[in-house]
């Protein structure tokens, strides 16, 4: 029985993705009013070692000898950027087997020069943008550190894709009232084109959030926005994940 790893599990994005979690619910940086698992309880920003790397290694150790899988997926049930003990698994992901290295993350642990490092050796990096000015950050992602600003967060994005040969994809969920506006998506398309991701997925809550109020805009509204963002990513990588889940489709 594992304790961190866990599938494969079938992905949109990575298809039969491994599953290694780093990050025991709910230790974060962000208090994002949509996430699916509550409030954030543990509000940190320094790194931790919440589990023993040793532990971790020795179930990766069966189950990449024992599982068909796509990809090794890094997450957490808060942020994975917060475990100490990250760079070492993803070295020994990287010198053990051969299937691609992804990590879902929120992205504002990149301003640390240790966490790009360790992150560099990955193939995929899902980062979050789902605001582009420092009100709509306070009111979407709520960090509870006051030094975690939207600009440094954006920075820290900037810097990593200056060393990182890899993809970075980015997820933009869009909530209905707060920063599914023109105005604000505008600014969105204006902070993603200073670190130019592969991917943009645009999503929208699916899972009961951690806020009740939260709900999501309409599809119509959703294509809509869809069109003014291709003035800052090319339209062949935007894809618009459906809010009724029946998948993801590229926006042209």
């Amino acid at each position: 029985m594992f304790h961190n790893v866990f599938g494969p599990v079938p992905s949109r994005r990575l298809g039969r993705s491994l599953g290694v979690n780093v990050v025991p619910l709910k230790y974060c940086n962000f208090n994002c009013i949509y996430c699916q698992l509550g409030r954030t309880k543990h509000v940190i920003n320094d790194l931790r070692m919440f589990y023993p790397p040793e532990d971790i290694i020795r179930e990766l150790e069966i189950a990449v000898r024992t599982r068909d899988y796509d990809y090794l997926t890094f997450i957490g049930d808060g942020e994975p950027t917060l475990y100490a003990g990250l760079g070492k698994l993803i070295q020994w992901a990287r010198d053990n087997q051969d299937k691609p290295l992804a990590i879902l993350t929120n992205g504002a642990k990149l301003i640390d020069e240790n966490v790009r490092a360790w992150l560099s050796e990955l193939d995929v990096v899902k980062v979050s943008t789902d605001a582009g000015s420092e009100r709509t950050f306070r009111l979407i992602n709520r960090p509870p550190h006051r030094d975690i600003t939207f600009d440094k967060f954006i920075e820290g994005i900037e810097r990593f894709r200056e060393v990182f040969s890899g993809q970075i994809w980015t997820e933009v969920m869009l909530v209905h009232g707060v920063n599914d506006n023109e105005d604000e998506i505008e600014r969105i398309g204006d902070a993603l084109s200073r670190y130019r991701p592969d991917r943009v997925y645009m999503m929208v809550p699916t899972r009961p959030p951690a806020e009740p109020w939260v709900k999501p805009p309409t599809s119509d509204v959703l294509m809509n926005l869809a069109r003014v963002l291709s003035r800052y990513v090319n339209s062949d990588r935007i894809f618009i994940i459906d809010y009724i889940e029946r998948g993801g489709v590229s926006y042209r």
